[in-house]
């Protein structure tokens, strides 16, 4: 059992580019399943499994899930078999609270914190969230206390 990274953020904090620098350099990308719609350019399996709710529950019956809530109305979550084969992941805090020790206890999780205003301009000028400021307030909301990270990135320019 090898050590793993979980990058944490609000929407629009850089966990996506900081994803795709970490892959950049050979590690493997854990994809989450959701129960929301792809966003325009998404693809099934590489960003995201896109399961029906019926499949989700399925999962959840069956202990697939080493973590899974539900965000804005859809169902989020990673299977044990996809954290086993990946290096890194993203995930939100309440993902990070939600681990067991076993798991948790393999991750060095950093947070991307970044400053509310430059996460508001990034999701609008994004165009993939109908309303950005209920996201923000959100994300507000789930991070207020956040403090299950290793490392915090403060920096938008990282």
């Amino acid at each position: 059992m090898h050590s793993k990274i979980a990058l944490v953020g609000a929407g629009a904090s850089g966990k996506d580019f900081l994803r795709s620098k970490f892959q950049d350099r050979g590690f493997v990308y854990g994809v989450s399943s959701t129960t929301r719609p792809p966003r325009n350019g998404e693809e099934n399996g590489v960003d995201y499994y896109f399961l029906t709710n019926d499949e989700f529950n399925e999962g959840i019956e069956n202990e697939l899930f080493v973590e899974w809530q539900e965000f804005n109305n859809w169902k989020y979550g990673l299977v044990k078999p996809e954290f086993e084969r990946c290096d890194i992941m993203i995930l939100n805090a309440e993902a990070v609270d939600l681990l067991e020790p076993e798991y948790r206890d393999r991750l060095f999780v950093i947070y991307t914190d970044i400053d509310r205003q430059v996460r508001l301009d990034r999701l609008n000028a994004r165009g993939d969230f109908d309303n950005p400021e209920r996201r923000i307030e959100e994300d507000d909301k789930q991070f207020r206390n956040f403090s299950n990270f290793d490392c915090k990135i403060t920096n938008e320019d990282f």
